[in-house]
């Protein structure tokens, strides 16, 4: 500017003149529309397929951050070595020229006119080019006329998944209107996964819940498709039948062993069908299938692979609807990878080969038991679902309620705090925690609830905070010594001890107990062996901790700490090195649940026999 060359103390001293010209805005924008469609000053071409759309540079990168990357670079490459020539690019990708020229027109007028049935596309083509705004405008248009018949469609838009808020109000309104959206013709045209379930009694058969079931079923699709490596075309071309194995995963029944007891005529013709295929392959070795009937209520949401990051795709696998259309016949409404699939599930009965009765290890062995237990289904009762996601959060039982504070949720730490209340299957939101805490763990004392370190996403923290029992509102309470997370947290005589733990190079054999009454940190015999994401849990009057990691391996070591003598003693290993497994007390005995051995999830249980003081398999236990 001219009077940039006097001082602030100059300009006051002389005066100066100040106009706004209000109009020049519009006048810019009318000017620079003439220049573009008489084309004058163009400096670049935009074609796709047969069109060429000449505009200004300087004007579309302003409304597009993919363009501006796009010129840039361009200007960079060809630096110094330009021939006069007006530069043209091919937008690919599947946009539309009716969509592009709309979104120009949109950069040169700052309006957008779109007929509904180009709104699709313009949505597509401002995705691509990083048009912030008029996705924004596209997307809340849509999603005001969705109806059961265009959701499909809607919901098909390539790239959707990485719009997080608009596909949860695609998926929101599927849900919602599954049973019209399962009679619409856009359904009825998608790929169909044909999939049969078979049960060995008609009790358990009733007490399916198609929710369930059809996560169980997109498990198993999933595995198919990502671990077996089996093309989407071989999975559509016949039927499969499926049973619930002991891990409580579907099965395919050609994986079922000659002899087997569940191996009725059903499942021989069936075995026999999948040999004639000519896409069959060798199958992996199966996995027990029960001989008790039993019933699965699965509650893991795949749906949490559905979330995605800009810049960090991740693949949509989720159930969006089911529903039961028939005795013992469901529909859903998936997607694989992103791509949306319907599956027909029908439930099968099992009827054996031979009259006679099949004894089970349940019937050998609990012979005490009343015969409708024994042949009764075993049952899982679907539990709610969290608020959201998350992983790394401290667990504790309050009055008769499963609590959960703190945690992860894709890389964010978390303050929330919630309680599942069993009788009611519900979630209710719990006061805040002061400080977001992920790896962290909790314990309660008299109704007041200890929070204990963690980690805020950068660094270990030594920050303590409590919620008194009816209490709206955390306190501070004393600093840990030393900062660490996924360290062992439990209640025990009226302290808390904060056991072990990571601060942010090993896992450590630091130990210390919180006195309550004094507010204050006490030291205490330090582990053995330093350990991280070991389990934790009040047995006997003592602390055990079991498992976890230091740092390099998986631990299978155990050891149980006596208060009175403040000393750790060595007890059995676990059968199999464990992080991060739960431990509790139930009915007296002592459970070590799940973990993680470094490179696989465990579903695996051993409960600790006091009598021979050895670590013992869940299902040998139950079966013998």
């Amino acid at each position: 500017m001219v009077y940039s060359i006097f001082s602030d103390d100059a300009m006051e001293d002389c005066g100066f003149l100040k106009f706004t010209d209000n109009d020049l805005k519009s006048s810019f924008l009318q000017a620079l529309t003439t220049m573009r469609k008489h084309r004058l000053f163009c400096d670049v071409i935009l074609n796709v397929g047969n069109t060429d759309i000449h505009a200004h540079r300087n004007v579309l990168a302003c409304v597009s951050p993919y363009l501006m990357e796009l010129f840039s670079a361009e200007q960079e490459t060809q630096h110094g070595s330009g021939d006069g020539s007006i530069p043209s690019y091919r937008l690919n990708g599947g946009m539309s020229k009716i969509a592009l020229q709309i979104l120009v027109d949109y950069a040169y007028t700052a309006t957008l006119e779109i007929p509904d049935i180009l709104v699709k596309d313009v949505y597509l083509a401002a995705w691509k080019l990083r048009m912030d705004r008029v996705v924004g405008e596209c997307a809340r248009h849509l999603i005001a006329e969705l109806t059961p018949e265009s959701c499909i469609e809607t919901r098909s838009l390539p790239g959707i998944t990485k719009n997080k808020a608009f596909v949860q109000k695609v998926d929101s309104f599927i849900a919602n209107q599954f049973a019209e959206v399962n009679q619409s013709p856009g359904f009825l045209q998608l790929p169909c996964v044909q999939i049969e379930v078979l049960y060995q009694t008609k009790q358990e058969m009733s007490l399916v819940t198609h929710n369930s079931l059809a996560r169980l079923v997109l498990d198993w699709i999933k595995r198919q498709l990502s671990e077996e490596s089996l093309p989407m075309p071989h999975l559509l071309e016949r039927s499969h039948l499926l049973y619930l194995a002991l891990d409580n995963s579907l099965q395919d029944c050609s994986d079922l062993p000659p002899g087997h007891e569940s191996e009725s005529e059903l499942v021989q013709d069936y075995k026999r069908l999948v040999l004639k295929c000519p896409n069959n392959k060798a199958r992996r070795k199966c996995l027990a299938a029960p001989m008790r009937p039993r019933v699965l209520i699965y509650s893991r949401d795949i749906g949490g692979d559905r979330e995605e990051v800009e810049g960090n795709f991740q693949p949509d696998w989720s159930v969006l609807g089911s529903i039961k259309v028939a005795e013992n016949m469901f529909v859903s409404l998936v997607t694989l990878d992103g791509a949306l699939t319907r599956i027909s599930i029908q439930l099968r009965l099992n009827v054996p080969a031979t009259t006679s009765p099949i004894h089970t290890p349940d019937a050998l062995t609990f012979g005490t038991k009343n015969p409708t237990d024994v042949d009764g289904p075993e049952l899982f009762c679907e539990v709610a679902n969290m608020s959201g996601p998350k992983c790394g959060l401290g667990v504790a039982e309050l009055d008769g309620k499963l609590l959960v504070c703190g945690g992860y949720d894709r890389g964010e730490c978390l303050r929330l705090v919630e309680a599942y209340s069993p009788e009611e299957n519900v979630w209710m939101q719990q006061p805040n925690m002061i400080e977001a805490r992920g790896r962290v763990q909790i314990a309660v004392i008299a109704g007041t609830t200890f929070a204990v370190g963690g980690s805020n996403g950068t660094t270990e923290l030594d920050t303590v905070e409590c919620l008194p029992e009816g209490a709206s509102k955390w306190r501070k309470c004393c600093r840990l010594p030393l900062a660490r997370s996924n360290a062992g947290v439990c209640a025990l005589n009226g302290k808390v001890y904060c056991i072990g733990g990571w601060n942010g190079q090993s896992g450590i054999r630091q130990c210390d107990a919180l006195n309550i009454d004094e507010d204050r940190w006490e030291s205490v015999h330090p582990l053995v062996t330093g350990r991280t994401q070991a389990g934790l849990a009040a047995f006997r009057g003592k602390l055990w901790a079991v498992g976890g990691s230091d740092a390099w391996n998986c631990l299978s070591s155990c050891e149980v700490y006596d208060p009175e003598g403040d000393q750790w003693t060595a007890a059995a290993s676990l059968l199999t090195a464990r992080r991060g497994c739960g431990l509790a007390e139930f009915n007296g005995k002592l459970y070590a649940i799940g973990g993680s051995d470094g490179s696989h999830s465990l579903s695996t249980t051993e409960i600790y026999d006091e009598e021979n003081k050895v670590w013992v398999s869940f299902s040998l236990v139950f079966l013998h």
